[in-house]
């Protein structure tokens, strides 16, 4: 089923990451081409200049490439290590002016760009950044290196370091936009350009929408499909920039003397009131049409997977009364080809007595296939019932391998079972082991050629039997391993495949033998053979309570004994209509 695609908002949140990345990257170039042009003189301490400074635009510009090489989980190792490499440098080069201004040095690295450009200030070295461009740089770098670090610590980096990057920097970017110089210029502490603020926190905004789903918290809800992805989508941009853009207003119109103080304040709160009211209004009618219609949906699921329900159920009852209705005329060839063979109703030649046994062959082949059609259809609509009782296990075992051994005998394949040192009682559904043993045998008949060997050893424990059987067959690919089970598939899958069978016998085996509480698993090596262990419970009393019998509207379980007419040996061709190895 194909997965419905994601919203426009959310693609574009999928796109913010590498956008942010090259925007940042290019920021802090263009700012050093400027400088390196001549046509910025001034230090960003000593003025309200636009532009950072060239120490800054390194930092912003490492910042753009780590975050350009790591920005999605699907780049390459390579990638995420140069990423990482970036960001530890931008830490490093960070740190440096950190650590002259905490102790008050001078190691000169301000001086290593532009020097010649830089407008000297009393008391100010001209070229190193503010402590918050610093410490801004810091935590993004830091949170880069740790970006795709799958530990609780590496995500609390991540999520800690954008989250007090995207605090400073809106700080400052709200500061600038209302003129408070006193918050974004306080040197050395808060002094930050415009364009430091924004590429900082644009990058910041890229690293948290990198892996959102990885570190959960507001990043993954923005990125869900679900009704607080909706709500947290509509809702957050309002939430910033409302706020912002009215606060600036007031501060206009106070200026501008339109309104005292106090008045110009309660413009501002019902303002503000207005517009979020509106956006939570408009918000909630998303979300309520939403769940309208995921409920209608759910719905119609309900409606479809009743339908469906009833249609497997329509269509068990099919096989099983059609089963019945193709074994009773079945039933009757046999029972008239055993008259004829037993030359009640006169004597036969040779040449009759071979197309009778033709005949009867061909007959059981059908009946062993409605047999085995009818058994998944009765276990996969959860019909097949378990009926525990008490039976030796190795006569359990013996009849399952004299119904194969007829088949294994007429392709020359030797067919061998241990033996269990004196009775062991197991208590199970007798009829449903045999057909699991019947299935694995007669698989393995088919697909050893001639001269080849089959074996079935049983051993037990105190609880659990095992039944290994092995077979030194064509052997089955290790991508096949895995799909043998399904219904209906076949290695075979070619219109001219060599072996018969309808591709049901291991799939049912494996339901039936889980119905039991056990389990068959598979070894193989192609060329070599296959190994199949089938494991079941001693004491499977238990599993009768929890598959009960059950009455059904169908005729009696059809089982092979049904059509057998006299104990003569029956042909060759009638054990391989077995369901084939798949």
């Amino acid at each position: 089923m194909n997965q419905p695609s994601p919203s426009l908002a959310i693609r574009l949140l999928a796109r913010v990451s590498g956008a942010a990345a090259v925007l940042v990257a290019l920021a802090g170039l263009l700012d050093l081409i400027v400088w390196r042009l001549g046509s910025a003189p001034l230090v960003e301490s000593t003025t309200q200049l636009s532009l950072p400074l060239p120490t800054t635009a390194l930092g912003i510009m490492a910042i753009g490439i780590s975050l350009w090489l790591g920005r999605s989980d699907d780049v390459p190792r390579w990638s995420i290590i140069a990423s990482r490499v970036v960001a530890a440098l931008a830490v490093v080069w960070a740190v440096i002016f950190l650590v002259e201004w905490i102790a008050s040095i001078d190691l000169g690295a301000d001086k290593l760009l532009f020097a010649d450009r830089l407008r000297p200030a009393a008391g100010r070295p001209p070229g190193r950044p503010s402590v918050s461009v610093a410490v801004t740089l810091v935590l993004l770098g830091s949170a880069l290196i740790a970006l795709h670090a799958d530990s609780p610590i590496a995500h609390m980096t991540t999520r800690v370091g954008t989250a007090l990057a995207l605090l400073i920097t809106f700080t400052i970017v709200v500061s600038h936009v209302n003129g408070a110089r006193d918050y974004y210029h306080v040197y050395p502490v808060g002094d930050m350009a415009l364009v430091s603020a924004l590429a900082l926190g644009f990058a910041a905004l890229g690293v948290l929408l990198v892996r959102p789903a990885a570190r959960g918290g507001l990043s993954s809800i923005l990125i869900d499909e679900a009704a607080g992805g909706v709500l947290a989508r509509r809702l957050l941009p309002v939430a910033i920039l409302v706020p912002m853009v009215l606060g600036r207003l007031w501060l206009s119109g106070a200026v501008a003397g339109w309104y005292d103080p106090k008045g110009g304040a309660s413009l501002f709160v019902v303002a503000s009131t207005v517009v979020l009211v509106w956006a939570v209004a408009r918000s909630a009618h998303v979300v309520h049409a939403t769940d309208v219609q995921r409920s209608r949906l759910l719905v119609r699921e309900q409606m479809a997977r009743e339908e469906a329900e009833r249609a497997n159920q329509a269509k068990g009852n099919f096989l099983a009364v059609m089963s019945h209705e193709l074994r009773t005329p079945l039933s009757a060839i046999i029972g008239y080809e055993e008259l004829l063979a037993d030359e009640i109703t006169g004597p036969i030649n040779d040449g009759q007595r071979q197309q009778l046994s033709r005949i009867k062959a061909s007959a059981r082949h059908l009946l062993q296939l409605i047999d085995e059609i009818l058994t998944y259809s009765r276990v996969e609509v959860g019909r097949e019932a378990v009926d525990i009782e008490t039976v030796p296990l190795q006569a359990v075992i013996d009849d399952a391998v004299a119904l194969v051994a007829p088949m294994a005998d007429d392709k020359g394949v030797a067919l061998t079972c241990s033996k269990l040192d004196g009775v062991t009682p197991i208590r199970t559904d007798a009829q449903k082991v045999r057909q699991i043993v019947v299935n694995l045998l007669s698989n393995a008949v088919k697909f050893t050629a001639a001269g080849g060997s089959i074996s079935v050893t049983l051993t037990t424990t105190e609880r659990r039997v095992t039944i290994t059987i092995r077979d030194s067959g064509i052997g089955i690919a290790g991508e096949f391993l895995d799909r043998i089970f399904e219904p209906f598939w076949q290695v075979e899958q070619k219109a001219t495949r060599t072996a018969g069978g309808t591709g049901l016998g291991l799939s049912v085996s494996r339901r039936l033998a889980r119905m039991l509480g056990g389990e068959i698993e598979v070894e193989s090596t192609v060329g070599e053979g296959s190994t199949f262990i089938v494991t079941l419970p001693l004491d499977a009393l238990n599993l009768a309570q929890s598959h009960p019998r059950v009455p059904t509207p169908t005729a009696p379980r059809p089982s092979l004994s049904d059509a057998q007419v006299s104990p003569r040996r029956a042909p060759a061709s009638v054990e391989s209509s077995a369901s084939a190895r798949t």
